[in-house]
């Protein structure tokens, strides 16, 4: 590697460690597919294996770290299959959590290339390893700790990619209602816990993404993009207080639009190994997130191996 690739991943890991990143939408859909920051060549016949291990701190200054294995494999020119396995570790002022997260499954299909652009869709699932209810001693903990949203959920997406150019729209809709998280701030009484949102029998809404990417370096071992990523959650979260109603109660505040300036580095050892390192810059945020997937900095590096 030289001293110019070593000097943009640098500046890449200060400048996403300084801000303050609420990240994606939640565990993982804005990464996934057709609808991830990087476009590869649906052409190419590849398999690939990737570690990611992506690290942050959420609200309350909670240590979060999720490490993913991912499997893709280009089938052929039409059609693309990925797979991956998240698992999650939270250290924060309520105590530790540890657990696995989520799978998410997806095909998507490239369409014939139109003047040098290639349209594709995806279909795919997240399906939750842990339904959200992991606690300490005998109290629940918040979603900030919970290595899964604890829902399953249908994702689509649509995308129009060239050499240059990434443009993609995607849906992510939770299908199975409430999680089983059965956080009350009362439960702990204390001024810590206060600071959390409720979330028992929590019911989180969907959310719709726009994404724009644009290669600014695209050579042989150097990938370099930038872009813009804009979600909006569909509607306002709900919990239940059984000390006051079994009705739903909303979440003031937590519906809304989250725009993310983004950018994305991959650098290619040889036909085998590569590396990245992707982040991303809040410009516009909801007042509030009880899903606990908001993020003071992240930082996600990965190792991709080709066969």
């Amino acid at each position: 590697m030289n001293i110019k690739v070593m000097m943009i991943m640098l500046a890449l890991v200060i400048f996403f460690t300084k801000v303050n990143a609420q990240g994606c939408s939640d565990a993982g859909f804005c990464t996934i597919g057709n609808i991830n920051h990087k476009a590869t060549d649906a052409a190419i016949k590849k398999q690939k294996l990737t570690l990611i291990l992506s690290s942050g701190i959420g609200d309350e200054n909670v240590f979060v770290f999720t490490p993913g294995i991912q499997y893709d494999n280009r089938l052929n020119k039409n059609w693309a299959i990925q797979g991956k396995l998240t698992g999650n570790y939270a250290d924060g002022n309520l105590g530790r959590a540890t657990g696995l997260g989520d799978m998410f499954l997806s095909a998507t299909y490239f369409l014939n290339k139109k003047n040098n652009w290639q349209p594709s869709f995806l279909l795919g699932a997240k399906l939750p390893l842990n339904n959200g209810d992991i606690r300490t001693g005998n109290k629940p903990l918040p979603m900030q700790y919970q290595s899964s949203l604890g829902t399953v959920d249908l994702l689509a997406g649509i995308s129009l990619t060239n050499k240059k150019w990434l443009f993609a729209t995607a849906v992510q809709q939770p299908l199975s209602g409430t999680n089983r998280n059965t956080f009350l701030p009362a439960y702990w009484n204390t001024a810590a816990a206060n600071k959390y949102s409720p979330t028992n029998t929590f019911n989180r809404k969907g959310d719709i993404l726009l994404r724009a990417a644009y290669t600014l370096i695209g050579k042989d071992k150097i990938d370099l993009s930038i872009g813009l990523l804009s979600i909006y959650h569909l509607g306002k979260d709900t919990y239940v207080n059984g000390n006051i109603s079994n009705k739903p109660i909303a979440l003031n505040g937590s519906e809304g639009l989250t725009l993310n300036g983004t950018a994305a580095l991959h650098y290619r050892l040889n036909n085998k190994f590569s590396l990245g390192l992707s982040g991303g810059v809040p410009f516009v945020v909801r007042d509030i997130r009880p899903d606990g997937l908001t993020r003071k900095f992240v930082v996600s590096p990965e190792i991709v191996f080709n066969f």
